[in-house]
């Protein structure tokens, strides 16, 4: 059909549209009303999206989840301000004495704290002048069967804001509101369901307090911190960026020390896993090494208590099995750049498949104490002592005879008191513990 045919049926209706328009007052009538009603649905649509227009632009909304380690921060901060007290709805979180924020229920230095949080309510606070919006909610985490199996908590904080330095002043100073500025503490995360929670904050022992062989402390750390400058290296020559260490030897000779003390020279939170846990799965084990904050290290202690070669351990009832662990290790889902501790006193109940390299990548004995440990151990704890008496009472005590933990025990028990210390001294000589080759 041509463009004139097509005139041809077309311009009749349109000549019987514009008749019926100008003759028939109902359908004119009609079409104004249409105009009209759309004209003021428009206009009634115009103040909310210029609302949300400018919302888009002005108003920045931040989601604090308590999976979180922020959530913590978040929480001591708001119990400081005035607002708390108009807080109703709230969740009781008990804290050791040395931390930060809540308050004291006793008048014991070592008293516990009692720290309230917000879980349902809106607030209006004020930061450094500017007012924002805070929500706080709670919602039930169902399992199957429709049972309950944890909480998730949420504090959402809107503002008006136009320079973005003031979000990071604000989240600055919620993180600060956790930790004495005096002091340099490790945080010990452990699992809170399928997340990481802040259990405690330590204060690291000075790397100079630790009596180990051989330097060991020193060259833990320079390793770690050369695979922790070595992402780019990793990736060019096509290897995963993760690294295991393996720390084994009689118990009591400060393996989890150690680890402390590596984590407070490097600065570092510790990841602690008790793979023992009977709510620990394989997928659960799989998440919560992938769901890791970043620059922690993960820590999973005596491993032969849950393993014994492949089976599972006398007394041990988790659901985790050995295939699960070595997957959640170096499996196609695990995490890069993560540093991870294995500690065991017992190597030979651990399969090799579990210290190989790419899970274990490098092995450090830690064993009794050596006559130059108690020696070092001597000059700490008794500024007065000469180096020859020193060295003449660790002669005394056989090598690698006796954990440091047994060493320093006598010595706390003999604290400023050095006399006595050297007239008992024939107590570690007699004591004797086993000794692993």
């Amino acid at each position: 059909m041509t463009n004139i045919d097509m005139l041809h049926y077309i311009n009749p209706i349109v000549e019987n549209v514009r008749k019926t328009l100008l003759e028939n007052q109902f359908a004119s009538g009609g079409l104004a009303l249409g105009i009209i009603g759309g004209t003021v649905a428009m206009l009634r649509q115009l103040p909310k999206q210029l609302i949300d227009w400018a919302y888009e632009r002005v108003v920045i909304s931040i989601e604090v989840n308590s999976s979180d380690q922020a959530y913590e921060w978040f929480a001591v901060w708001l119990g400081k301000q005035p607002v708390q007290l108009k807080m109703r709805d709230l969740n009781l979180k008990t804290r050791r004495a040395s931390e930060e924020g809540g308050f004291s229920l006793g008048e014991e230095a070592d008293a516990p704290k009692a720290l309230l949080a917000p879980t349902n309510g809106k607030f209006w606070i004020r930061f450094q002048g500017r007012p924002f919006w805070l929500s706080a909610n709670r919602e039930k985490m169902q399992g199957q069967n429709g049972l309950l199996t944890s909480f998730h908590e949420t504090l959402t904080i809107r503002t008006f804001v136009w320079n973005r330095a003031f979000i990071n002043d604000l989240i600055a100073e919620a993180y600060r509101s956790t930790v004495k500025p005096e002091e340099k503490r490790v945080e010990i995360m452990t699992p809170r369901w399928d997340d990481w929670n802040v259990r405690q904050r330590v204060i690291p022992r000075a790397p100079e307090s630790l009596v180990y062989s051989d330097n060991l402390l020193e060259n833990i750390v320079a390793d770690a911190q050369k695979f922790l400058e070595s992402e780019a290296w990793y990736a060019d020559m096509g290897i995963p960026w993760r690294r295991g260490y393996l720390l084994h030897g009689p118990p009591g000779n400060g393996k989890s020390s150690l680890i402390t003390a590596v984590a407070g020279v490097l600065g570092k939170s510790i990841c602690v896993l008790n793979l023992s846990s009977l709510s620990l799965t394989d997928d659960s084990l799989t998440n919560l090494l992938g769901d890791a904050p970043d620059g922690s290290l993960i820590l999973l202690e005596d491993v032969d208590a849950v393993f014994n070669q492949r089976n599972k351990a006398s007394g041990n009832e988790s659901k985790l099995s050995f295939n699960g662990l070595l997957n959640a290790l170096d499996g196609v889902t695990a995490g890069q750049g993560r540093l991870v501790f294995l500690t065991t006193n017992h190597l030979e109940k651990l399969d090799p498949a579990l210290v190989r390299p790419g899970r274990a990548d490098a092995h450090f004995f830690l064993n009794n104490a050596s006559q130059m440990q108690v020696q070092k151990m001597l000059l700490r704890f008794y500024p007065n002592i000469t180096p020859v008496q020193a060295e003449s009472l660790a002669a005394r005590v056989p090598e690698h005879a006796l954990s440091m933990a047994k060493i320093q025990e006598f010595m706390l028990r003999h604290r400023d008191d050095l006399a006595g210390a050297t007239t008992d001294w024939k107590e570690l000589e007699e004591t004797r513990v086993s000794v692993q080759p």
